[in-house]
């Protein structure tokens, strides 16, 4: 039972018990002083009429005068009986009135009940006794007096207890709402969420308790965020260019690194070279400063470009001249596409101290399982060859061609239409060995010829004919007819401009509404890089999800370092960390530090952390050493066909 309910039951029944208390004194009290009344009004009377009919008594011819005399005082006075005997104790006359009292309610007579003594007083005659008259008073009276009196004193008590009631809550709510809202915020700090209790109690004891809380709170919440800016600072330091805050050569090599050996998703795309052509000759003649300001200008425009991009792209710096953009799900007409809107944008903010001209650009294709040093060989020779071209770009020839876009959304549109999806599933275990969910993988065949498509073509596609919604749809549809015949939990991929978009999003609530209790059973993978975008609106969406039992992974995490701000509001169940991260994390230092500032902060927001892409005994280790919670990859199973 809560405090404040307590207190007051508590209060309430020592009020109650004053109230009930109060009532039956003071009724009590009035009822004596009633019933003395009646005795002395009782006596007055048998003493004065006694001695008014003194002279007459004794002779029977003065009897219908006495008589005359009582019936007098007897109907204007409230008396019970009035009874006249003679010296031998026969009745001379007598009046009874009944006891019947208008007015009152028989059961308050019951429970105080009066009793107006019988007064006796003897009659003389000189010296002789001649008679005994007897008086009794009538109740009625004091019955109707009491009653009145007690409706009066009920009117009152009442008024006062329920003014005391009134003070009671009022003090109660004043001891009680600043406990209620330190227990509140005691929950809140269990979830990392450290606001200050905006209330000021006027109880001298609760306010020094509430400010204690409140800097005890606050320095909780400096503390996690000087351990978050830590971890965001060695990102920085360790991954990201002091003067264009782009990423470095180490993030270059390690997402490079994380495409080419990607065997979950076999990604391809397009690698750019960009070199300043005229950076050695500003320094030399004007200065680094304007150096400095000619790298950040061309970086700058570059990321303007790289913003109406719908596909993941990054940009680096590799050293003083040199930039590296990955653009990751592309074809290669749209990679030209952009190297040449690319050269555009450059071009327009040459300058004349820019003698070599801005930029020179070498492009080429990548794909899954292509050796670094080949891809990073064939583009550079096609940047050397840039220099001599006009058009200051050029393009390493791709030997195998894709589909043309024709051709892709007849198949597409016959994916759609067959309304039918394979599956495989990979799992995401503890270190114990227990299976905490299975990764849905999806799976289409070629209408031609029965065999499945090429997955990491497939998506980039649907992306650019702008049919990745619908392909969700299609995805979501199949794997929820699926879940309530697996076994355990199950987790499946949505694209990130899918997750965006609200009319996908009621969708899939209205979906999802229709599984019933399987939902708890399901697990949402969305890709880090939908926290980049309106992260209030998101987190309503990623709320209304848990609210229905889903639990929700944000997959790929570190590949866009999203803000640990963001995490606080959205509350994830789990945190995928990005391959890259993972592959050689037992040599590679720089990793395991920054991996286990992640595990950190995502444990002290009550955030598991799955590591993906785990090839090796040595890496599990690893993980298992800086409590990572779970793994997934070839070294713990792969990819088979789901069954059902």
């Amino acid at each position: 039972m809560p405090l404040s309910r307590q207190l007051i039951l508590s209060l309430f029944s020592v009020l109650l018990a004053v109230f009930i208390g109060t009532l039956m004194l003071n009724v009590s009290n009035t009822r004596d002083s009633i019933e003395q009344q009646l005795a002395s009004h009782a006596q007055d009377t048998a003493t004065s009429f006694g001695l008014s009919i003194s002279p007459y008594l004794g002779d029977e011819n003065d009897l219908p005068l006495i008589e005359t005399m009582m019936n007098a005082i007897f109907d204007r006075g409230y008396y019970r009986s009035i009874v006249l005997k003679d010296d031998k104790d026969h009745i001379l006359l007598e009046k009874q009135n009944p006891d019947s009292v208008d007015g009152v309610p028989t059961w308050f007579m019951h429970w105080f009940a009066l009793n107006p003594p019988v007064v006796n007083s003897e009659i003389s005659h000189g010296w002789s006794l001649v008679g005994v008259l007897t008086v009794q008073s009538h109740p009625g009276l004091g019955y109707q007096q009491l009653w009145s009196n007690t409706l009066d004193s009920f009117t009152l008590i009442s008024l006062i207890f329920a003014l005391a009631l009134g003070l009671l809550l009022v003090l109660v709510r004043l001891i009680t709402v600043p406990l209620s809202a330190v227990v509140q915020q005691v929950e809140a700090i269990s979830e990392q969420k450290f606001e200050q209790l905006q209330i000021n109690p006027r109880t001298l004891e609760l306010k020094i308790f509430v400010k204690s809380f409140n800097q005890m709170s606050q320095r909780l919440n400096d503390l996690f965020a000087r351990l978050s800016s830590q971890a965001e600072r060695y990102r920085q330091f360790a991954y990201s260019d002091n003067l264009t805050k782009v990423g470095n050569r180490r993030a270059f090599d390690l997402d490079f690194d994380g495409l080419l050996s990607d065997a979950e998703q076999r990604p391809h795309g397009f690698l750019l070279l960009i070199r300043l052509s005229s950076l050695s000759q500003v320094n030399s003649n004007i200065g680094f400063v304007a150096g400095d300001d000619y790298i950040k200008g061309v970086c700058e425009n570059i990321q303007q470009l790289l913003a109406t991009q719908s596909t993941p792209c990054t940009l680096y710096r590799l050293n003083g001249a040199d930039f590296a953009l990955l653009l990751e799900d592309v074809e290669e007409a749209q990679g030209i596409i952009v190297t040449q809107s690319l050269m555009d944008k450059c071009n327009a903010i040459e300058k004349s101290e820019y003698e070599s001209g801005t930029v020179h650009i070498g492009a080429g294709g990548f794909t899954y399982g292509d050796n670094k040093g080949n891809v990073l060989e064939k583009v550079d020779s096609a940047l050397t060859k840039a220099v001599t071209e006009e058009q200051r770009w050029q393009v390493v020839s791709r030997l195998s061609m894709l589909q043309s876009h024709d051709i892709w959304r007849e198949q597409i549109k016959l994916l759609l239409k067959s309304g039918h999806a394979d599956f495989v599933a990979q799992p995401i275990e503890s270190f114990s060995g227990q299976v905490e969910y299975q990764e849905l993988f999806a799976r289409f065949r070629d209408p031609n010829n029965d065999q499945y498509l090429p997955m990491a073509e497939l998506i980039p596609v649907t992306i650019r004919l702008d049919f990745a919604q619908k392909l969700d749809e299609l995805l979501v549809l199949c794997a929820l007819a699926k879940i309530p015949y697996v076994t355990g939990n199950v987790g499946l991929n949505l694209s990130r401009l899918s997750v965006l978009q609200p009319a996908f999003q009621d969708w899939l609530m209205e979906q999802l509404s229709l599984l019933g209790e399987s939902c708890q059973r399901l697990i949402i993978e969305i890709p880090e890089r939908a926290l980049l975008g309106d992260i209030e609106s998101f987190s309503v969406f990623v709320g209304k999800l848990k609210a229905i039992g889903v639990r929700v992974t944000i997959e790929r995490f570190g590949a866009q370092f999203a803000a640990f701000s963001q995490l606080r509001k959205m509350r994830p169940d789990y945190l995928k960390l990005d391959g890259r991260y993972i592959k050689n994390i037992d040599s590679e230092e720089d990793n395991q530090l920054f991996v286990h500032s992640l595990v950190n902060i995502a444990h002290g927001l009550g955030i598991k952390i799955i590591a993906e892409r785990v090839e090796t005994e040595q890496e599990a280790q690893t993980l298992k050493d800086m409590h990572v919670d779970f793994v997934q990859g070839y070294f713990v199973g792969n990819p088979v066909a789901l069954k059902c």
